[in-house]
């Protein structure tokens, strides 16, 4: 039972703090073709989330704007065998009300140093440690070493929806983008995705970030709600001008929502900038990629 409890708590949707590693389609190797070709063909059976509770999966966790919902197996999160037809979580995303399966995770409980697996490719797992709502929210505990922690060890597969970065890069910036409805940019950074998320149903989640890492009085988080919903607005005209949107435009609107952020809550903006990617206290928001 401590090792399901200790699963369910390592098994975060992946966290701002990570960095992945892209594998693009085109450069595939064989082991990675046969292990995509029996995941897909294992996933076809949860296309339907009904199909995913009668097998064993379940919710967990929230919907996140680059992860969509992770649903977990309980019975095969706890345990250390590899099957890349039996993956341990799924990943579903909202799209005009129903849930589409867009991928696949699967996982490998790993204890205080000891390193991810080796197979079914050198570089294939990134390692998890923290409580399941700081890691879902960005917020890492700090003066802790994750390699003297029990971690889970995590493989992605985006099979549903194409990921720009990789069939294998953890986080997939194309979901907001699907959520929203409108086509995917060839190229997407993670400020693009966070903005589309602003018009694609996602201000509720940012919301919940914002009070995890600052707790704002009531009129303060006001005041950061408005600036969400102002630069939301922008967000919505810029997509709804543009047959493909302009990823650089909307990194543009989510830089300016963090300097609104910063000037609406200065007090909390130390424990709010890491949210926004933001580096240091300049007024101007160069927005690092901290996915």
């Amino acid at each position: 039972m401590r090792l399901l409890l200790l699963v369910l708590v390592l098994a975060a949707p992946v966290a701002a703090q990570h960095a992945h590693h892209a594998h693009a389609a085109a450069t595939l190797d064989s082991v990675q073709v046969a292990f995509l070709a029996d995941a897909t063909h294992a996933l076809a059976a949860f296309a339907d989330p009904a199909d995913a509770l009668a097998a064993g999966f379940r919710p967990l966790g929230p919907d996140m704007p680059h992860m969509g919902q992770h649903w977990v197996h309980p019975g095969r999160a706890v345990g250390r065998a590899f099957d890349a037809a039996e993956p341990s979580m799924l990943t579903y995303l909202p799209v005009d009300g129903r849930q589409v399966l867009t991928g696949a995770a699967w996982t490998i409980p790993i204890r205080a140093g000891e390193a991810p697996p080796d197979f079914p490719w050198p570089g294939a797992w990134h390692a998890h440690a923290g409580r399941l709502m700081d890691e879902a929210f960005g917020l890492v505990p700090h003066g802790v070493r994750e390699a003297d922690r029990p971690r889970l060890a995590m493989l992605h597969a985006w099979t549903g929806i194409e990921n720009p970065d990789g069939v294998f890069t953890a986080d997939n910036w194309a979901l907001p983008f699907a959520r929203a409805g409108v086509p995917v940019p060839h190229h997407v950074t993670p400020e693009a995705g966070r903005a589309v998320a602003l018009a694609a149903g996602y201000l509720p989640f940012y919301r919940e970030a914002v009070v995890r890492a600052a707790a704002p009085p009531p009129d303060v988080l006001a005041r950061i709600e408005a600036a969400f919903a102002h630069r939301a607005a922008s967000v919505r005209a810029l997509i709804a001008a543009e047959r493909v949107p302009d990823v650089e435009a909307l990194a543009a609107e989510w830089a300016r929502l963090g300097a609104e952020v910063e000037a609406v809550a200065p007090d909390a903006w130390p424990r709010l900038a890491g949210l926004f990617g933001a580096q240091g206290h300049t007024g101007t928001h160069a927005i690092a990629e901290g996915d």
